[in-house]
């Protein structure tokens, strides 16, 4: 005879050593970001390892659950990281507070941050750029915060996050009212450093500058802020730039958005090989990063499939195929049942990039 007793026992052993109580699992958003971000395989890795430590309560409970600063250039995927953990965890892009750092860049708009002090219009309200919902979460899913360029906001503004970092937890200057952070992820991001990287370096070199570049980043970071806010961070992640290889990714990643957005109209778009590549052979600034490639994508795919949209019927519109004729993309439309395409061809990718001087 088999006792309740007993049974209870043996799913109490079969269960996991640790049983959490976040119900996100790091592997998926790792495949989350690792479809989205391109060529930052590294940091992604990383990024699992720590959500790890999260997802099995390892944390120290008195900080932010996590709490980490991206460098690298422009367009290389910092701020779309965070919009894709978002995704991951919440079900939403935009489920986390984002401050824009940028538009803090005097000393007095510490307060934004910390709250009017006392006797000064506002410090009885309480007001503060934190969005709570989302810095709260739920008791099973984290609050999400991103400081976006955080270099671009003056010294006192910086210093006020110091307290969030280290005991997570921020006390409004009115005294009245304190915010948690205890179960929030703070990302930062900077370009800091970005434009004394080099922007080119051949292949034989390519482990060589990954290190160079990092020191770049880390020697500005230093140089800018006090060793106090540094100490407080709980890793600095530095993202590559992106290359040429990256370019046919990027435009699928982009195609992908552009069909979920006409999915509502039962409408679905598929450029072929020569479209593709004609997208990759305009090149890009390393610059500039993929704003660059979304400003290609804009003038060669967007722009003409809006004329032809605005052109051809809708009961003629359900399949949209896209093709490089002389040195521009046409579109032509197919019926979906009658379409014999399953796949999408892969992009020749260029051997050359575009200069900008």
């Amino acid at each position: 005879m088999v006792f309740i007793t007993d049974k209870l026992e043996q799913n109490r052993r079969a269960q996991p050593l640790c049983t959490s109580r976040f119900v996100f699992d790091p592997s998926e958003i790792e495949g989350a970001l690792r479809a989205r971000i391109i060529g930052q395989d590294e940091t992604i890795a990383r990024f699992k390892r720590q959500l790890s430590v999260v997802k099995a309560g390892l944390q120290d409970d008195r900080k932010p659950l996590l709490s980490t600063l991206f460098l690298g250039s422009t367009g290389v995927g910092k701020t779309e990281f965070v919009r894709t953990v978002a995704k991951a965890i919440h079900g939403n892009s935009e489920a986390f507070c984002r401050i824009d750092m940028n538009t803090l860049s005097q000393s007095h708009y510490s307060a934004a941050i910390t709250g009017a002090p006392p006797g000064y219009v506002g410090s009885k309200e309480n007001y503060s750029l934190f969005n709570e919902d989302h810095i709260a979460g739920t008791s099973t899913r984290p609050g999400i915060v991103l400081f976006d360029e955080i270099e671009k906001a003056s010294a006192e503004v910086v210093r006020s996050l110091m307290n969030i970092l280290d005991s997570g937890s921020l006390t409004l200057a009115s005294g009245q009212k304190t915010l948690k952070f205890n179960n929030t992820l703070i990302f930062m991001t900077s370009n800091i450093g970005a434009s004394k990287t080099k922007t080119f370096v051949s292949k034989a070199r390519q482990s060589f500058s990954q290190k160079s570049r990092k020191a770049t980043f880390i020697r500005a970071l230093e140089r800018h802020f006090d060793p106090e806010f540094i100490n407080r961070i709980g890793s600095v992640n530095c993202f590559n730039d992106l290359s040429m290889t990256s370019i046919p990714d990027i435009i699928e990643n982009l195609e992908a958005e552009l069909n979920q957005r006409l999915k509502v109209r039962n409408i679905a778009i598929e450029l072929d090989s020569s479209a593709r590549t004609l997208v990759c052979s305009a090149g890009f600034n390393k610059r500039y990063g993929a704003r660059d490639i979304q400003r290609q994508f804009q003038a060669f795919v967007l722009e003409p499939l809006a004329q032809f949209l605005l052109s051809t019927e809708e009961d003629q519109c359900r399949f949209i195929f896209g093709t490089a004729t002389a040195n521009k993309i046409t579109f032509q439309p197919t019926l979906l049942n009658e379409s014999s395409r399953t796949s999408k061809p892969v992009a020749s990718r260029p051997s050359q990039e575009k200069t900008h001087d």
